[in-house]
């Protein structure tokens, strides 16, 4: 079942990004929530550097682009970003720990449930893709 959400996103994005910028994004996930927020997560690869800037869905109130970061004193928070940087190897990797979409306001959610979300990237533009609800700790270890 992975590998046919893998290759309809894939199929989704390539193509549509404006003035020939083609971003692929694999592995998208939501970890179920257990409260009123849910992060997302991801793999995107392209030829270019970009950025990703936005995001919205229907199941959540607001998306926020989210870096998780932890304090000299060892304390780990999330703080909101403008961007998130797709480097110029063309690699993005959204991870626990790490950068984030953070889904507030969510809709219930369950395991095994799709969720359509639109991505917007600086040059390539908007994007839909298809993330699955997966358990939390399917959220963990994932390389695309």
């Amino acid at each position: 079942m992975r590998g046919a959400l893998t290759v309809l996103t894939m199929a989704v994005l390539v193509g549509c990004g404006a003035g020939g910028t083609v971003i692929e994004v694999t592995n998208v996930r939501i970890g179920q929530p257990t409260g009123p927020n849910a992060a997302l997560y991801l793999r995107a690869t392209g030829g270019e550097e970009d950025r990703l800037v936005g995001a919205r869905t229907d199941v959540a109130e607001a998306v926020v682009l989210h870096e998780t970061v932890v304090d000299a004193d060892g304390t780990t928070s999330m703080r909101p970003v403008d961007a998130i940087a797709l480097d110029a190897a063309g690699s993005l990797m959204l991870e626990p720990a790490g950068y984030h979409l953070m889904l507030t306001g969510v809709d219930r959610l369950q395991v095994g449930d799709r969720v359509q979300v639109t991505l917007v990237w600086e040059q390539a533009g908007e994007m839909v893709v298809e993330a699955e609800v997966v358990a939390p700790g399917a959220t963990m270890g994932h390389d695309g």
